[in-house]
């Protein structure tokens, strides 16, 4: 992904603030989890999407080691691989033991290939142009369109009112019935409770009792769509932010249910081309540990892990066993970067920019060895090369270390 220099200054200034990734570019700074990457879209977006199979991931991690900038990483490979995303970030305002919730909000986030756009309209155009594209004949690519839209509500969908609903949207888009298309979106966006709406629609209203069983079904149904659209595939990131999860024990067992069933549902998935990652704090994954029904569900086997080799380990851990080079990697990255977008109005040769973010690298780590240095060099980093851009000078980290003779220096 190529990004303009104005767009890089806004992302070093975000990152500088607050030292998390930004929302877009990530591959651009990433460094350290190359082959975990490669991995990932051989087994998953490659093999597993290519025979209509689905899969789960857990990417762990405490507050500030990268989990974020993980998934917006991936979320990027699986684009460009012609695949749908959705990132859904889980505060405390999303109730995740509400699975319409949770569905509403990955329809709200879904985004395709080549556009920053979200939605369900947006992503139903997207599905119209794709399939258009697919058509050998220009000249009966309307046919083909039209042709393949009359099926969809004969497709096996694991809720069958949902082909209906889909086709009705996509034929008001054809049509430009706004009206038609703002009522098929609401429900498609989670609104299957509103009776008047059900009757417009010409389906059967679902009763609140029957959310959760219908946000599933939902769900997996969208999942086909996506690959039915010709897309090859969709990946969904959960996000925990702001221990969003962190709930008091009745509440933490319905969310770990929850997940359970949301694991099965995606493991007998039939031609959904699906791979879901949460990424979660060690505390959530411990008591997933401990809850039964999940337990076998997140051990690696044999003991052997994701980092291992083992590519259908379901937890990948970030935690590394040498953050001073982990960092420091990082460090050297945003600088390669800032160079080679910034270089020619820097005087400052690299060199010396790069002796000052080992230096603040060292000084993080012996300050404090723990998951949130990530974060904190991307923080310290950021605010150098800011310094360095708007005022030509070198800045110095703001922690002390000693050289090899005993003397402090910064």
């Amino acid at each position: 992904m190529d990004v303009s220099r104005d767009t890089f200054i806004t992302m070093l200034e975000r990152m500088a603030s607050f030292g998390s990734a930004p929302d877009e570019g990530c591959s651009i700074f990433g460094v350290g989890y190359e082959e975990a990457f490669a991995r990932i879209q051989n087994k998953y977006f490659k093999e597993q999407f290519s025979r209509g199979t689905s899969s789960e991931k857990f990417v762990v991690g405490p507050f500030g080691s990268g989990k974020t900038h993980f998934l917006r990483q991936l979320m990027e490979i699986a684009r460009d691989m012609n695949c749908v995303t959705s990132e859904v970030v889980l505060n405390k305002d999303i109730d995740f033991s509400k699975s319409l919730i949770v569905y509403s909000e990955v329809v709200r986030e879904l985004r395709v290939p080549f556009s920053k756009d979200r939605g369900i309209k947006h992503f139903l155009r997207a599905c119209l142009e794709r399939v258009k594209s697919c058509s050998e004949d220009k000249n009966i690519e309307e046919l083909y369109l039209n042709g393949w839209i009359s099926g969809i509500d004969k497709k096996d969908f694991k809720l069958d009112i949902f082909g209906n609903v889909v086709k009705k949207a996509l034929l008001a888009i054809l049509d430009e019935d706004n009206i038609i298309l703002d009522m098929c979106s609401r429900w498609l966006e989670g609104d299957i409770n509103d009776r008047g709406l059900s009757r417009e629609l010409g389906i059967a209203k679902v009763d609140k009792s029957s959310n959760n069983l219908y946000a599933k079904r939902l769900m997996m149904s969208l999942f086909q769509f996506v690959r039915h659209a010709t897309f090859h595939g969709t990946l969904v990131c959960f996000d925990e932010a702001e221990q969003g999860l962190s709930v008091d024990k009745k509440k933490t067992d319905k969310i770990l249910s929850m997940l359970m069933s949301g694991i099965e549902s995606i493991t007998n998935l039939h031609e959904g081309s699906t791979l879901v990652v949460y990424a979660l704090t060690p505390d959530l994954v411990d008591k997933m540990k401990n809850f039964a029904a999940l337990q076998q569900r997140i051990i690696s086997p044999q003991g052997r892990g994701f980092f291992d080799g083992n590519t259908l380990a379901p937890l990948i851990d970030l935690w590394r066993d040498n953050p001073l080079e982990d960092i420091k990697l990082i460090g050297n990255k945003l600088v390669d970067v800032f160079y080679k977008l910034l270089g020619q109005e820097i005087k400052i040769e690299k060199e010396d920019v790069l002796s000052v973010i080992d230096k603040t690298a060292g000084a993080i780590v012996e300050e404090n060895i723990s998951g949130s240095n990530r974060r904190d060099m991307v923080k310290a980093t950021c605010s150098i090369l800011i310094e360095l851009f708007e005022t030509g000078k070198l800045g110095k980290p703001e922690f002390s270390i000693e050289d090899s003779s005993g003397e402090a220096e910064v």
